[in-house]
């Protein structure tokens, strides 16, 4: 079992420190990046967590300003989406992202505030923490031309009068939950012990039936599903 740390550090600088709560389930990560952060001044890092569960018991009991989430956390974008249902003014910056259009977009869709990226030092992080409590991103020029992409994609035209969501068969809604976990298709033909390729076609048949054109939407499909009316 986990035990829950704490940690509060001085406030720096002469002004108001953010208020920072680190979520790891690997406590040599989430104590290094704590005192890297200590280091820079500007954040207060107010807790420790394990595990998710502790993450939004310690969010509702703290109130931390934001959470540094790990990337690997299960379930990612849904864990985003239930954080920030705790408050609307807490920020979600998810840490070691795959720095790719898909990962990034995923993340955003969920509604992350920003994103550290796997490759950034221990010399960037506070830099890039602050610029993301300031409303500032950095990111890849790939990253910057996919979205760009994708925007320009999305303002083509209206999707098509009849492109309504179609009904899923018993195993194209058992591979959308899968794919809203965020596994991938290797994964999830393993899983349900089906061929790649057979895999595949499930997956494409189910992308097209919801109107999705990537992974990451599922999740938000699921998750309006899920939600009551």
């Amino acid at each position: 079992m986990h035990r829950s740390e704490r940690h509060a550090d001085p406030v720096a600088c002469g002004r108001r420190a953010l208020q920072v709560l680190i979520a790891s389930e690997v406590r040599f990560v989430r104590e290094s990046l704590g005192e890297i952060l200590a280091r820079g001044g500007t954040t207060s890092v107010i807790g420790y967590c394990a595990d998710f569960e502790q993450t939004l018991s310690m969010s509702r009991e703290l109130r931390p300003e934001m959470v540094l989430l790990d990337a690997a956390v299960r379930n990612g974008p849904m864990a985003v989406r239930r954080l920030r249902e705790i408050s609307a003014g807490l920020r979600v910056v998810v840490f070691a992202v795959s720095e790719s259009v898909e990962s990034v977009l995923s993340w955003a869709e969920a509604g992350v505030a920003g994103y550290i990226p796997c490759t950034a030092g221990a010399s960037d992080l506070c830099a890039m923490v602050d610029d993301i409590s300031a409303g500032r991103q950095a990111c890849s020029g790939v990253v910057a031309a996919g979205l760009l992409q994708r925007i320009a994609a999305s303002s083509a035209g209206p999707p098509k009068a009849d492109s309504g969501p179609q009904a899923l068969t018993a195993r194209e809604l058992e591979i959308v939950r899968l794919i809203s976990t965020g596994l991938s298709n290797k994964e999830i033909a393993r899983r349900l012990n089906i061929g790649l390729t057979t895999t595949k076609s499930h997956v494409h048949n189910a992308l097209g039936k919801l109107n999705v054109q990537r992974r990451g939407q599922v999740a938000t499909w699921m998750y309006a599903r899920s939600s009551p009316n």
